[in-house]
């Protein structure tokens, strides 16, 4: 994949359908880019510049409920779909995360880590078998699933505790290796105000045809003001083989330029030669011995999945399987064992919606888990886990959106299980049914 530095040249607005009138909210607020965000906006600058942008949707597509694989022409499907273009569809992207000039790429703190007393070593949080969560939970809704193990601070309350804000790529690398000793402030993040600061307007809503201004229309938005040292990075390829011989690799090649956010800001696009991501991109060792065994996976951008917090290769991909479906929770990935949800922390959902240019209409909001929320699973043997590592390790495993950047994680094997709970091969006799 080809690294790219977007360097904004002006402040940035992103609003995702959030009330923006005045008195009722402020749009997205401050906060990064979505990552499906970016990556139209780098498809429809390559469609502009390549003088690919449609004003309708005319080309005939593959409809939703059509078969993923194959000819779908030849099955029936509920009607006709169309697309505006099908230039540039088969664009992927990794990000973006922020990269400032001093320190390199930088990604979220994971959710689970804090300081204890004094600030001298850094904590994360244990699981805690719960027991009122029974082990087999009924086949219902699998948005209701209750995770068997709840994670626990072994930290006292306190605010001056808590992490927040954004970690260098060797911090993250020291914390999924386990090191806890804050010696010499390795584990103080960087402030968001070192990225960007809030900056908030009031203006006159404009008409999006006519770009005149709207009578009797105020909003009230909150902007993002980039420092000058701060860059957004993303990785891009084209997921097909025949695009790059029709041109359009070369089309990124010289892109230069990018239209960003909710007013169309101007920014500038530098390709990098070396990949800055490639610390990021190595899947941890699992532990020496063949018994059962947790890793965490740590979400570095933000996720959108089948069944809210619960990811759909947890509930659906089995239920055909012979013998009837796996209970939720059941990892559904193609693993040499068995891998079990045990627990997770997630934090405040995002909302995430966007616009359609050619339709001229909001697209359906979603919810979305976000940067840096902590998912916990159980496996039972060393095989499946470094199987599984391998399979979420820099991986996009979002239900929706992968291809746009959404549901990168990385993945550690320092999890402990709290003193007061059962150890980890009880957990596993009793999930697994040894």
């Amino acid at each position: 994949m080809k690294t790219i530095l977007i360097e904004p040249t002006d402040v940035l607005f992103f609003r995702d359908a959030i009330p923006m009138s005045a008195g009722q909210g402020t749009g997205a607020g401050c906060r990064m880019p979505f990552p499906s965000t970016v990556h139209e906006a780098l498809r429809a600058s390559l469609l502009r510049a390549s003088g690919e942008l449609r004003s309708s949707k005319e080309e005939e597509a593959r409809p939703p409920n059509a078969a993923r694989k194959g000819d779908w022409h030849a099955r029936g499907h509920d009607g006709k779909t169309f697309i505006a273009t099908r230039a540039f569809r088969s664009l992927q992207m990794a990000g973006p995360l922020p990269w400032h000039a001093d320190h390199g790429l930088l990604v979220p703190v994971p959710l689970d880590a804090a300081f204890g007393s004094g600030r001298g070593k850094l904590h994360r949080l244990q699981l805690w078998r719960d027991g009122s969560v029974p082990r087999q939970q009924e086949w219902k809704q699998p948005s209701v699933y209750h995770s068997l193990c709840l994670p626990v601070a072994v930290t006292p309350p306190d605010k001056h505790g808590q992490v927040e804000g954004w970690w260098t790529v060797d911090q993250m690398r020291r914390y999924l290796e386990g090191e806890t000793v804050n010696s010499g402030e390795r584990f103080v993040p960087f402030s968001t105000a070192v990225l960007w600061e809030t900056e908030h307007r009031i203006g006159v809503e404009i008409e999006p045809g006519n770009f005149a201004a709207k009578s009797g229309q105020l909003y009230a938005g909150s902007y993002l003001r980039p420092s000058a040292r701060t860059r957004f990075a993303v990785q891009i390829e084209l997921g097909d083989p025949r695009a790059e011989a029709n041109g359009e690799g070369k089309a990124i090649a010289v892109l230069d330029w990018l239209l960003l956010g909710g007013e169309f800001r101007l920014a500038r696009l530098w390709h990098k030669n070396e990949d800055c991501f490639s610390h990021l991109k190595r899947p941890p060792a699992a532990p020496p011995g063949d018994g059962p065994c947790l890793l965490k996976w740590v979400l570095v951008t933000p996720a959108i999945f089948a069944h809210g917090s619960l990811p759909g290769w947890c509930a659906d991909s089995l239920q055909n399987r012979a013998g009837g479906p796996w209970a939720p929770g059941r990892v559904c990935l193609e693993l040499p064992g068995r891998a079990q949800l045990a627990s997770w922390c997630i934090g405040k959902p995002r909302t995430v919606s966007g616009w359609d240019v050619v339709d001229g209409r909001a697209k359906p909001t979603l919810l979305a888990v976000p940067a840096g929320a902590v998912y916990y699973f159980l496996c039972e043997n060393r095989t499946t886990a470094t199987e599984l590592a391998c399979k979420l390790h820099w991986q996009p495993r979002a239900d929706f959106y992968g291809d746009k950047g959404c549901g990168y994680g990385l993945v550690s094997f320092d999890v402990q299980m709290h003193p007061t709970s059962r150890d980890v091969r009880s957990l596993a006799d009793e999930v697994f049914n040894y």
